[in-house]
């Protein structure tokens, strides 16, 4: 198949977090193909493969083992597109970009395996599981497969790039992802005899607004940082005053203190503020994704390589978007870099496109960066 084939068929049969068992079974059928090793894990959907080199070792040292990753998940939105191969699959897409990745990922392996006498060490392949849950990329450590990796390389599609151009920055590129859930523990009554009750909805709408204070009077204004209120759920009747209240959001932070104070904070403010209106808040924080940390040295050498190939590197803001690859990045030295795909709706819009000639730039980028590094 070529990689525009591929690239079609990946993006005409999306399937979502640790439900890519098609996806898993169609890249292994691709790569084993062409000759590629896939190894034994225990995983249930993604897969690992490894191409060794050929080339021969420098002294008595052994060829360095590095990475490549990309993700194989879609997101749960009705595809609005008018491609010719809009997916198949109703209320599933991929909005994310996860089928340009694959396909580079899959058409990296192949120059690579084409060109094992090129290199003296190891390249796996990591075409990880459910990235858009945040939990894949621990799949994929606790196998053990990457341990004594030198270092690892992503990639991640960008709307706002051209094609041809790629983004790359040293240090904190996308977010730390925290999600909340308080619940405000009144007394119901009834809707006519508030006084006979304890209203968590008053309670909720005042904890909401409080929130809005921890980042425009408690991070410094050259700090990154927001809390987002995205759900409330309280109340059955018009004519009743309910028992609780539950609101979730999500915290968002680009460095390790800032990313532990918001949390305290945010506690603090949900408990003291339902005391305020004698009532009671419970909070609950899950840690997801911490924000990437690109090495220094690789985005250098990142930089270089794109200029080396007549690609147009650029240095991209920040996003508070969350990414797992920073899971990797907390035990080894990594980047992700941003591919330019051709200006276009936002990552997660059903409407999001990428175009599918970024493919062999990308392809023809990353190998060229494994087989130099």
């Amino acid at each position: 198949m070529t990689c525009t084939e591929i690239f079609e068929h990946l993006h005409q049969n999306p399937e979502l977090s640790l439900e890519e068992f098609e996806t898993t079974a169609f890249i292994k059928k691709i790569l084993t193909e062409e000759g590629i090793e896939i190894l034994d894990l225990p995983l249930k959907t993604g897969l690992v493969a490894r191409i060794k080199g050929t080339a021969p070792q420098k002294g008595n040292k052994p060829g360095a083992k590095i990475a490549f990753r990309v993700d194989i998940d879609a997101l749960p939105i009705e595809e609005k597109t008018n491609l010719p191969y809009k997916s198949k699959n109703p209320g599933k897409m991929h909005a994310c970009g996860h089928d340009i990745h694959m396909t580079v990922g899959i058409e990296t392996a192949k120059i690579l395996n084409q060109k094992k006498s090129e290199l003296s060490g190891q390249v796996l392949f990591v075409f990880q599981p459910s990235e858009e849950n945040g939990k894949g990329a621990l799949e994929i450590l606790k196998t053990g497969v990457l341990d004594g990796a030198r270092a690892i390389f992503s990639l991640h599609s960008s709307p706002l790039l051209e094609v041809g151009q790629v983004g790359i920055k040293e240090g904190a590129i996308t977010a730390a992802v925290d999600l909340f859930k308080i619940i405000i523990k009144g007394k119901g009554s009834h809707g006519a005899e508030p006084q006979k009750g304890r209203d968590p909805i008053a309670a909720s709408a005042a904890v909401i607004s409080a929130l809005q204070t921890i980042v425009s009077r408690n991070v410094s204004p050259t700090d990154q940082a927001l809390v987002s209120v995205t759900h409330i759920q309280g109340g059955s009747n018009w004519n009743i005053i309910p028992e609780e209240v539950l609101l979730e959001g999500t915290i968002r932070t680009t460095n390790p203190e800032t990313r532990a104070f918001v949390s305290c904070r945010l506690s603090e403010i949900a408990k003291n503020t339902a005391a305020a209106f004698e009532e009671e808040a419970s909070v609950e924080i899950e840690n997801a994704p911490p924000c990437t940390n690109n090495d220094k040295e690789l985005a250098d050498f990142a930089w270089k390589t794109a200029e080396s190939l007549g690609l147009k590197p650029v240095r991209p803001e920040i996003t508070m978007v969350g990414e797992d690859f920073a899971f990797y990045q907390e035990k080894f030295r990594g980047i992700m870099v941003w591919l330019g795909v051709g200006k276009t709706k936002p990552l997660h819009n059903p409407k999001f496109t990428a175009n599918p000639k970024s493919i062999e730039l990308g392809a023809k980028y990353f190998s060229e960066m494994l087989i130099s590094y």
